[in-house]
């Protein structure tokens, strides 16, 4: 799932694969012959994420950028359950099975830390709530072709268009 978060939308290079599971937000660049597998978070809730060439984020790792600039080298692989936090890591570099990377999250005082992420997700709340207020979109007679993340399919929203078709053509079905 590919989301904004704090005004800015990631960048996946069209040669990448991110898994429908898989969460990217906000300033975030994938690059070139990735692999985002199922589960993982690559979030930049106040700095960049900038993911090499050819890197692999197994399932369930997470990278994370809060204070600072977080950037992972070419051809590197953060294993399943990986944490990087703050840190960037050389090219071919690898976190290990539950690895963390970075700094410690527990050591840092939990009230300025909330209050960062409370002002950090405020624009996002902010539209959220205008997309509230906004009229549905009439549903499309046809199936709509998956949306594109900057060349990445998004097989979840196509699945849920499918789903969507299938229910107004059994609607339609009922009336007659």
């Amino acid at each position: 799932m590919i989301f904004s978060s704090g005004g800015k939308r990631p960048r996946i290079d069209e040669s990448a694969y991110v898994a429908p599971t898989a969460i990217v937000s906000g300033d975030v660049t994938i690059g070139p012959a990735c692999a985002l597998l199922h589960g993982c978070v690559i979030a930049a809730e106040g700095a960049s994420v900038e993911i090499g060439e050819s890197c692999v984020v197994m399932e369930h790792a997470v990278v994370r950028a809060g204070a600072k600039a977080v950037k992972i080298g070419d051809r590197s692989v953060i294993s399943p359950h990986g944490y990087v936090v703050d840190v960037s890591l050389p090219q071919d570099s690898h976190v290990p099975i539950g690895g963390t990377v970075g700094e410690n999250p527990k050591a840092r005082n939990a009230e300025t830390y909330a209050a960062f992420l409370r002002k950090a997700h405020l624009d996002d709340a902010l539209v959220e709530e205008k997309r509230a207020q906004k009229k549905a979109p009439a549903i499309p007679e046809e199936i709509p072709k998956a949306p594109h993340v900057e060349g990445v399919d998004n097989a979840m929203m196509l699945e849920l268009a499918e789903m969507e078709h299938k229910r107004q053509e059994a609607l339609r079905k009922q009336k007659k």
